[in-house]
């Protein structure tokens, strides 16, 4: 009784020492921040048409030439806001250093004709580590309507989501850009006044602080390019009467800063910022957090009202209780914010619930002691065995490895085999997750038996096995039991009526050759199983010195990659593509060459994966579609008929948020016709997103770009998506059209391919057309264009555009 009462004493204490360490920890903050963010993108708000910002972007900088700019044409800017009659207008600019006499003159003049201009204020460090202000210089300061500050705050996340009305060096004395805009334009006192000071503070002092209600992500409000206003191309119609902020948004220019609202990757420009605080100010809807006290009130309610639901509530329902009272700590901070605008971080009531709700079920559970010795044993079994096969798993492993390793003698190896198996989601797919898990079961027997219970087999991932075999004399063992393997593992399965096969690849390290320590071993292990995969090899693959090299080589060739673009190794080769019947030039397919200035050319099967790979596919393929679609337009110029240009878009580049806007940017600078340019893609590629593939073609479609499936026939080949993508022709895959000659079954699957699209009004091109044989059964079959060796190879810039000068012979030689 004793012992049970001093153990209760130990919980109570810890569980109270765990409440005070945990309440408004950095951890329980970044919780509440996380809500927060939740809570904001679910309530979110039209942004209002009277803040209005003119943006210093990328259209300014290109036609106005690099920042800075001389303040002359601030002046002629603010003119045309004083023209316009602006309310007010709040530079999120920074004015602290003068320029030149006239052109500070000029600007300080515009401000006083306007009468409405507030200039921004920011902190800065000095040299000596000292805060020091950033001020307007005199001239321009003079005329204006008042100095605010561009402070910044930023949780401990690095996100900003709070800003402080009033700031200042040695007091409080700015006021935020947002809320000067507000009290300019309405001329009304403000609902926030200036903070009083002592007198006796250092530093950058900052005062009133509120959340910020984010209106939506960048570009939420009203942007006009600068230069589009500072020419007259914005109406005064469209400015006036509006409170108007200047300031950066171009790419690495201003202090832009993360925001709950701005996305990944994304950062909101400073005059957005601002642009939030102003909105939220005129329609009154700024966040204030809670007070200390009130936030201790609300967790002490929360916390107390779980007593009597654990009281009255049956036993069985019990652990029910935590996730209501969760749910009800962030419903009432959702109702608080949405109705009262009033911030309740739920995180330290959340922490209070769920240690109240561990006391309870302590003392619910206590009696139940000589259970949960069962129970750790049952845990020590779920930590070191794998709950599907019962092998030990990962953990216990590389334990045994290691003991394995320690115990071998110099003059024994031991061999580890990597084992994973495909198949395994054919099943999970046809029958469920539980079918899967039977499956594994019995590829685990499989492996047991192939191994003859005489070493060890773990579990190490969802379809990854290994096998341990040590104190071996000589290699022969390894490979008979690796023959094993393979053969246990390549026999059919049989669950519920259904046949099954795995498709085992098998890599195998051996020690100490391989590798001296148990990391190295499983590392080489799996590296000589990733290579027996991407070879298709079924079977054992060995670590080596050869694998290494490859390794080694992979890693050079990708080094290699990433300079060949801006060193020019890259190159556009091109190859006709003509009418069957005439043989006339009707387009041109790109196709990308790489000469390496050691190794000559290389294949583009070798460096297009790695390219995809690394993500140089991007940028690689955006300058194949800029060159060729110049190229194309070039050589279109003294051509009565044109022809299009044909471009193989990867996986990567279609599902790429830009692409669209990339294209539309490629045919802008190069003034190419839409409709002459093509893009191939893969069947696997269009296949990968089903509803993003649909909507990236119809958004193509709309440009006017034709679409078509390369390599057609080698992948899904359906009928279904055919009829719901938007295409305008297909390519038979070389791999048939070789065939033609000596396979009837190439020819039957060629026929009705043509068949299928012409029933969809698609067009069709073969490719990879090499005979006269070949070219007339496409001609027999109504297939319209053709392309291969047969008319011309892949041919560099010069010899396509001598290719270009001379009309094709209706039976043209192979080239």
């Amino acid at each position: 009784m004793n012992q049970r009462r001093i153990q209760q004493f130990i919980l109570i204490g810890f569980v109270l020492l765990l409440l005070v360490l945990g309440f408004n920890s950095a951890i329980l903050k970044r919780i509440d921040l996380i809500i927060y963010d939740t809570t904001l993108s679910v309530s979110t708000h039209p942004a209002p048409d009277e803040i209005v910002i003119i943006a210093i972007d990328e259209k300014s900088i290109d036609q106005l030439g690099r920042w800075p700019w001389s303040r002359r044409l601030h002046a002629q800017l603010l003119d045309k806001l004083t023209a316009a009659q602006t309310k007010a207008v709040g530079f999120d600019i920074l004015f602290s250093e003068p320029e030149t006499l006239e052109s500070d003159t000029l600007l300080a003049q515009a401000i006083a004709n306007h009468g409405k201009v507030f200039l921004a204020v920011a902190p800065e460090k000095s040299t000596n580590t000292e805060i020091i202000e950033l001020l307007p210089t005199p001239l321009i300061a003079e005329y204006s309507a008042g100095f605010a500050h561009v402070d910044t705050e930023l949780d401990i996340d690095g996100i900003c989501r709070r800003i402080y009305l009033y700031a200042g060096l040695g007091g409080a004395h700015w006021p935020a850009l947002g809320l000067a805009l507000k009290q300019g334009s309405e001329e009304t006192t403000s609902t926030f006044a200036p903070p009083s000071h002592s007198g006796g503070e250092t530093g950058w002092v900052r005062d009133t602080q509120l959340l910020i209600p984010f209106y939506g992500p960048p570009g939420h409000f009203t942007h006009y390019s600068y230069v589009d206003v500072l020419n007259g191309n914005v109406g005064a119609k469209q400015l006036k009467d509006k409170i108007i902020l200047i300031g950066a948004t171009a790419t690495g220019m201003g202090d832009a800063v993360s925001t709950p609202v701005s996305g990944h990757h994304q950062r909101m420009p400073g005059v957005e910022l601002n642009a939030n605080i102003a909105a939220a100010l005129l329609e009154t809807r700024f966040v204030s957090e809670a007070h200390p006290w009130q936030q201790y009130l609300l967790t002490l309610l929360l916390t107390l009202l779980l007593l009597p639901i654990s009281h009255f509530l049956p036993k069985r329902y019990f652990p029910l209780s935590l996730p209501i009272m969760l749910a009800s700590a962030l419903l009432l901070s959702f109702i608080l914010f949405r109705e009262a605008m009033l911030w309740f971080p739920p995180s330290n009531a959340m922490l209070a619930l769920v240690l109240l709700f561990s006391l309870i079920s302590w003392r619910r559970y206590f009696d139940t002691q000589r259970t949960l010795i069962q129970l750790s044993k049952d845990a020590y079994q779920q930590l070191n065995f794998d709950p599907i096969t019962h092998l030990p798993n990962k953990t216990l492993f590389k334990d045994q490895l290691e003991a394995a390793l320690a115990e071998t003698p110099d003059t024994y190896n031991v061999s580890l085999l990597i084992i994973q198996l495909g198949g395994i989601k054919e099943v999970n797919n046809r029958l469920g997750l539980n079918a899967g898990d039977e499956i594994l079961a019995m590829a685990a027997q499989q492996i047991q038996r192939a191994v003859e219970h005489a070493f060890i087999v773990a579990r190490l991932s969802g379809i990854e096995f290994a096998v341990i075999m040590s104190r071996q004399p000589s290699p022969e063992e390894t490979a008979r039991i690796g023959r094993r393997l393979i053969h246990f593992l390549q026999l059919p399965c049989e669950l519920k009526g259904d046949q099954f096969f795995f498709k085992p690849s098998i890599g195998v390290s051996t020690y100490p050759q391989d590798g001296d320590n148990a990391d190295m071993l499983i590392s080489n292990a799996y590296a000589a199983m990733h290579k027996a995969k991407s070879n298709n090899k079924r079977g054992l693959y060995y670590y080596s010195l050869h694998l290494k090299q490859e390794i080694f080589d992979e890693s050079s060739l990708t080094r290699d990659l990433h300079l060949a673009l801006n060193q020019n190794q890259l190159e556009v080769y091109y190859q006709p593509q003509v009418l069957s019947g005439t043989g006339e030039i009707v387009g041109l397919e790109a196709l990308l060459r790489w000469k390496h200035p050691e190794r000559g050319f290389i294949s583009p099967a070798t460096f297009i994966p790695i390219a995809e790979k690394t993500g140089l596919i991007l940028s690689i393929g955006d300058w194949v579609l800029e060159t060729a679609c110049r190229q194309i337009g070039e050589w279109n110029k003294d051509r009565q008929n044109k022809i299009r240009i044909a471009v193989n878009i990867s996986a990567i580049q279609f599902y790429d948020n830009f692409i669209v806007e990339r294209i539309k940017q490629v045919l802008a600078g190069t003034a190419l016709p839409a409709e002459l340019l093509e893009l191939e893609l893969t069947e696997s590629a269009l296949m990968d997103d089903f509803d993003t593939t649909i909507q990236t073609l119809h958004e193509l479609k709309g440009i006017g770009i034709n679409i078509a499936v390369d390599d057609f026939g080698t992948g899904y080949s359906s009928l279904s998506y055919l009829k719901q993508f938007p295409l305008d022709r297909i390519k038979i895959d070389q791999s048939f059209v070789r065939d033609l000659d000596q396979s009837m079954e190439s020819a039957e699957i060629t026929q009705a391919i043509i068949t299928m699209a012409h029933s969809l009004n698609l067009q069709v091109i073969a490719e990879g057309v090499e005979t006269q044989h070949q070219r007339a059964f496409l001609i027999m079959q109504n297939c319209e264009e053709l392309q291969g060796f047969y008319f011309s190879k892949p041919l560099p810039q010069d010899q396509a555009a001598q290719l270009l000068q001379h009309n094709l012979k209706s039976h043209p030689q192979v080239t």
